[in-house]
């Protein structure tokens, strides 16, 4: 019963009508699902132990499962037989929907310092991961029970059968009669036979559907709180992850904005909630074009805001632990964005040309050779915004070996000597073989776009500018984490977090400088180019301004390092110049240093004497 033919048969016969628009955003869904589970592996394999990475693997899974469900009923033209399962597939949908508001709302408590917050977080090592679905689960079924049944709480499901032009045949899911006669219009002629399912929203649907848009706001306000109280505190790793989380909770807001209005749109132009009667084979509707092509973006405004906030917060929560994360998430983020724009701008342009012109394969033309022809230049605007997202993540660490990296390549070439020292500082930073490749291409692609990150004190010096000033506040080196931030924060007046060239150019050092070094210095902090600096970029140049003037003090590493430049018994111009910077970061003076070398000098020299 039901035939459609085979599957492929069946889709490349839809192309071109709406039903094929529904399947594409439905099967982009369940892929989008798929995704998300991939995340949330990743997020639990970088620490399985932690209260955190299991609670965020979590909300990742959860947010999969109602991406495999939201549009899981117009993923095909399904067989009768389906209803049985479509029906539990939407009591997991709301069930999911619940249970995003309960950990939405718990979400910041990962970021309190309040000792009632840390037991609600820890509880997600265990219990919680269980718990919640449960109750959540129990939650809908109980209310669904006492409403009068799932089909009456959620909402029931339609099922339609169009085998040829003229009466079709229509089911429900809780098998009461359909509310009208199916009509198979002539219109959709060149798609039958055909089936298709619709669903009504009940009460409880109607409550469920706005609850995770309350949490998410719970959460971006209480997210908004930790991060200024972690801002007053010396952990740029902690700040940074608590204001990607905080951005994927405004991504998320957002999107459930947009559904909320799509929905409230359906109901005016409807006159009421979407029901059983809100089909495109009732002939009693006035089923406008809007209402073919606007109703399914309000799911798909769902799915797009799982994965922005999936992409954001596994960016947030193992940036550190995982190797390569970042660039495998803004790579990810880039493609996605470039593929789901494509195809929807893609079938929106051949239905629209299809309806006027009778040409559909005109849209795809027009929509077609625009991508192609500008896709560099469209993915490279893509990955500036993918970049500002998601920015590239240094440790303390990582930081002071670029710096060595710097003075190493200065000359455009890293001798074995050199070579033998940044080996040293890798080891002694615990860095590994792979993340030092990893940090130097990062470093070497700087260069080769003119983004150079060193000589900034040197190069504006002259003008009477105090490049400390520009990154602290004190105007003194060492700088630590808190004056770069207070800094940062000083120039950032409208409190966006971002620094613009108006609000560069007032700040009172910069200020100082001629209208074009101000505009230079502020393209070398902008290592991305977007036009603004981020905090981790104006951090970047703070710590490589400072290395001429930082103070640790270890004349045991000044001296294995100048072992290693003296092998070939001489030191040369640029392996002085490392020399001078490990001893400046080692707090070592230049009458110091010449008493080390001397006294290392002289013990070779007697040791070859002896011999």
């Amino acid at each position: 019963m039901a035939d459609v033919g085979s599957p492929l048969a069946y889709y490349l016969r839809s192309m071109g009508s709406f039903l094929g628009y529904w399947h594409m955003l439905a099967i982009f869904s369940i892929l989008s699902g798929v995704f998300l589970l991939f995340l949330a592996y990743l997020i639990l394999k970088a620490n399985p132990s932690k209260a955190k990475n299991r609670f965020m693997s979590l909300m990742l899974v959860t947010e999969s499962l109602r991406c495999f469900t939201s549009m899981l009923f117009w993923a095909y033209a399904w067989p009768e037989e389906i209803l049985g399962v479509l029906k539990p597939a939407r009591v997991v949908y709301y069930t999911m929907s619940l249970q995003l508001f309960i950990l939405y709302m718990t979400a910041a408590t990962f970021y309190s310092e309040r000792k009632w917050a840390k037991k609600i977080a820890e509880s997600f090592r265990l219990h919680s991961l269980y718990l919640i679905p449960i109750f959540c689960l129990s939650f809908v079924l109980m209310v669904s029970y006492l409403s009068g049944g799932t089909s009456v709480a959620i909402g029931d499901i339609s099922w339609v059968y169009c085998e040829s032009v003229g009466i079709g045949e229509g089911k429900t899911a809780s098998g009461d009669p359909l509310p009208f006669e199916v009509t198979c219009s002539e219109e959709y002629a060149s798609v039958y036979p055909l089936t298709m399912s619709n669903v009504a929203l009940g009460p409880l649907t109607r409550v469920l559907l706005f609850i995770p848009l309350i949490g998410a706001i719970v959460a971006t306000v209480s997210l908004s709180r930790s991060r200024n109280r972690i801002g007053e505190e010396d952990d740029s790793d902690l700040l940074g992850e608590v204001r990607a989380v905080r951005l994927g909770f405004v991504g998320k807001t957002l999107m459930q904005i947009t559904t909320s209005l799509i929905l409230f749109w359906m109901i005016a132009v409807i006159g009421e909630s979407p029901s059983l009667e809100t089909n495109v084979f009732n002939p009693d509707l006035d089923f406008t074009r809007l209402l073919l092509y606007i109703p399914p973006l309000m799911p798909t405004a769902v799915v797009v805001a799982a994965l922005f906030e999936g992409i954001v917060f596994t960016y947030a929560v193992i940036k550190n632990d995982m190797f390569g994360i970042d660039e495998s998430l803004r790579k990810t983020f880039t493609a996605t964005i470039f593929a789901g724009l494509g195809a929807i701008l893609f079938l929106v342009s051949t239905e629209l040309m299809e309806n006027f012109f009778d040409q559909g394969w005109i849209g795809g033309v027009i929509i077609g050779l625009p991508l192609i022809i500008l896709r560099k230049p469209i993915i490279s605007t893509l990955g500036s915004f993918s970049s500002k997202l998601l920015p590239e993540s240094h440790t303390k660490s990582e930081l002071g070996y670029l710096e060595m990296y710097s003075l190493a390549t200065k000359d455009g070439e890293i001798t074995a000597n050199e070579r033998s020292m940044l080996d040293l500082q890798a080891k002694s930073y615990g860095i590994t073989e792979e993340r030092r490749v990893r940090l130097e291409r990062w470093y070497d692609d700087l260069e080769s776009d003119k983004k150079t990150t060193q000589g900034l004190a040197k190069k504006y010096g002259s003008s009477g500018i105090n490049m400390m000033s520009v990154f602290g506040t004190t105007g003194e080196a060492p700088i630590d984490e808190r004056e770069i931030q207070d800094a940062f924060s000083n120039m950032d007046t409208n409190n966006d977090d971002v620094i613009s060239t108006d609000e560069f150019s007032k700040s009172p050092e910069v200020s100082k400088l001629p209208p074009e070094s101000q505009s230079e210095l502020f393209q070398e902090i902008d290592l991305n180019e977007d036009g603004v600096i981020q905090y981790e970029e104006f951090k970047i140049q703070a710590q490589i301004t400072e290395s001429e003037v930082l103070s640790i003090g270890q004349e045991k590493s000044y001296l294995e390092a100048y072992k290693i430049a003296m092998e070939d018994g001489v030191v040369t111009e640029d392996e002085r110049k490392m020399l001078n910077f490990q001893a400046q970061a080692f707090g070592i003076s230049q009458d110091r240093i010449a008493e080390l070398e001397d006294a290392f000098n002289n013990k070779i020299s007697d040791k070859k004497t002896s011999e």
